[in-house]
């Protein structure tokens, strides 16, 4: 069954011929004509991301950039997108409290203008630093909300991205069949978009699941497979990780050669990008190699180079200053929830009190309605009417606001007008409903006034002996 669908996924990538647009280009000549500052804040954000896999000096140009003019012009979501771009940056570069805090900043100014947008950005993001730490129960957590709300706002290519990461975590969790349903799952979703880099990025991460259960030949076609697209995509940290993955392959079948050739290649694309945790890996392999080799020099050389990197990702300082960022951003995450359920419970209670309010004016009204007393002026009427109408217009607004606020994104203007549609549907039903109860009172006044003048000439003819 497995080879069929890497059968499937041959066919799907020997399709995908057409050479495509130089989008970095594009970019650039429409950032050099943008005269809006909002807009070119956007489009300093899209360059960033056509450079994340591949230069991560000059994405944390453009970031800075685009968050200097951003703070300057008051922009709260190209800060916002700044702060994801600089923290990719950090990412690459290997500083991982750095890139957690650069999230998190972006993350809160994403919560308070309900960017959803951005929010998943950021979650699919801390997701990903979760995972490179071994949290891989927490980091499933935030890329599960990431993938949700990637389906929220319809964007394919973000949820191409949030099941790439998914299968790779349940794949770290060594829960197989997840990792290849996930995986296989971000690839058609890519494939579908032509989405390249993810394209490329799902067949490496097919190609470590199979070579983690040992099918070392499926794996090393799935990693074939995924070079054209990440050379096409400039993804030079995933190629790096690719042909790391090649030369572990070799080396568990005895090719040390091509192992070899592989590793280097890893370790020159690595160092050449800046990418510190791919030179670790890269100058680790290439240590030992040399070291069985006998060839000491050379094996103190990359072990030296490892060591460097190694220090660079985790150092004691690091590891703590992560450990802190992690911890307030637990609780904080607690604090919202707190306050989403009290938010709740108030919202109940509202909504109870608005129950009891119309109760008691529909009583009134129907008590006075049937009651045996005339009511003479049609005021009455209308003032408990028009209580009533803005009663049950408030039962209904807070009633439907989660719902509203979910269909319609938080949209104010969209919102408002689903409101006018609502108000609009119920004063002609208020003005009807208050006519049938002042015909009702009418009626009844008539009744009242007739049985009390038959009582009285009844009264009078009996005084007057009239019989």
């Amino acid at each position: 069954m497995r080879y069929i669908v890497l059968f499937l996924l041959v066919g799907f990538t020997l399709t995908d011929s057409n050479a495509q647009t130089n989008r970095k280009d594009s970019l650039r000549m429409a950032l050099q004509k943008e005269t809006s500052d909002t807009n070119r804040v956007l489009l300093l954000a899209d360059l960033c991301f056509e450079h994340i896999g591949s230069k991560p000096d000059t994405v944390m140009m453009l970031a800075l950039e685009g968050l200097s003019l951003s703070r300057r012009i008051g922009y709260l979501k190209g800060e916002a997108v700044s702060l994801n771009r600089i923290g990719n940056a950090w990412g690459a570069l290997g500083n991982y409290p750095k890139e957690l805090e650069s999230y998190l900043a972006s993350l809160k100014i994403n919560e308070k203008i309900n960017n959803l947008d951005g929010m998943e950005r950021n979650l699919a993001n801390i997701g990903v630093i979760k995972n490179v730490h071994g949290e891989y129960r927490l980091a499933l957590e935030y890329l599960l909300k990431a993938k949700s709300l990637a389906e929220k706002i319809n964007n394919k290519q973000l949820l191409s991205i949030a099941l790439c990461e998914i299968g790779t975590t349940y794949k770290n969790l060594n829960i197989i069949d997840s990792a290849l349903l996930f995986t296989q799952q971000a690839y058609y979703e890519a494939y579908r978009i032509n989405f390249t880099r993810i394209i490329g990025t799902s067949l490496n991460i097919m190609g470590n699941i199979h070579a983690e259960t040992g099918q070392n030949k499926l794996a090393l076609e799935y990693f074939r497979l995924s070079i054209p697209y990440l050379e096409k995509a400039e993804i030079y940290d995933g190629l790096s990780q690719t042909k790391m993955g090649m030369a572990n392959l070799f080396q568990n079948d005895g090719q040390h050669d091509s192992a070899f050739i592989y590793a280097s290649q890893s370790f020159l694309s690595a160092k050449e990008n800046g990418f510190t945790q791919e030179v670790h890996d890269a100058s680790d392999f290439l240590s030992n190699y040399y070291r069985n080799k006998r060839n000491l020099d050379s094996a103190f050389y990359y072990q030296d180079i490892s060591k460097s990197a190694y220090d660079s990702l985790f150092s004691q300082q690091k590891v703590m200053q992560l450990q802190s960022l992690a911890f307030d951003e637990r609780i904080r995450q607690q604090e919202i929830a707190i306050a989403a359920l009290k938010s709740e419970e108030q919202r109940s209670h509202n909504l109870q009190f608005t129950a009891i309010a119309i109760g008691l004016i529909t009583f009134t009204v129907f008590f006075f309605a049937i009651s045996h007393s005339i009511i003479v002026k049609t005021k009455f009427i209308e003032f408990f009417g028009i209580l009533g109408l803005m009663a049950v217009f408030e039962f209904i607004n807070l009633f439907i606001h989660p719902y509203l606020a979910h269909a319609t994104n938080d949209s104010p203007l969209l919102m408002l007008t689903m409101l006018i549609v609502i108000a609009a549907l119920l004063i002609p039903l208020h003005h009807r409903l208050e006519k049938w109860v002042t015909n009702i009172m009418v009626e009844k006044n008539k009744r009242i006034r007739l049985v009390a003048a038959r009582k009285t000439i009844e009264r009078l003819g009996g005084e007057n002996g009239i019989k």
